[in-house]
């Protein structure tokens, strides 16, 4: 499974009120259904629906301890998403405005040595075609990838 798909069933496992109070709960101890249901005020069933899903994400285990399961979060799982999730809700620092879009409207390329769409480049910007040219850029008269001393 690639990193987007765990991210988004992790996000959603996370994503019901009772299965975030029940990850707040198994951080101090493992504890059965029973008292997790106690604790949070539903039934012991809708508890083990949402341990399923938690479970399911790889952010809990279950261990049985006699006649009862007892549910702790996994500190494997908890580690990695915690890395991840830290790198996935970082802000650039410097990020770039739209390549497309210049302040006042219109298009522009800031590209230095290749156009903006390289899949629809085969080599370099002097050598794109017209039909490359304006699938890249629009209509313009020249190649805006060039700059004049480049001409």
């Amino acid at each position: 499974m690639g990193l987007d798909k765990e991210l988004a069933l992790v996000l959603k496992a996370l994503a019901a009120p009772a299965r975030i109070s029940l990850v707040r709960l198994l951080k101090d101890r493992a504890l059965c259904v029973g008292a997790l249901a106690k604790k949070l005020g539903i039934t012991p069933g809708a508890v083990s629906q949402h341990l399923g899903i938690l479970k399911e994400a790889g952010l809990v285990e279950a261990e049985k301890r006699g006649y009862f399961m007892h549910y702790r979060l996994n500190p494997q799982t908890l580690a990695r998403w915690k890395e991840n999730l830290g790198q996935f809700l970082t802000a650039p620092t410097d990020s770039e405005p739209c390549i497309f879009i210049k302040q006042g409207g219109g298009t522009m390329c800031t590209c230095k040595s290749e156009c903006q769409k390289p899949e629809e480049l085969k080599g370099k910007p002097e050598e794109c075609s017209a039909d490359q040219i304006k699938k890249c850029h629009g209509e313009v008269s020249e190649h805006p990838c060039l700059s004049p001393q480049k001409k």
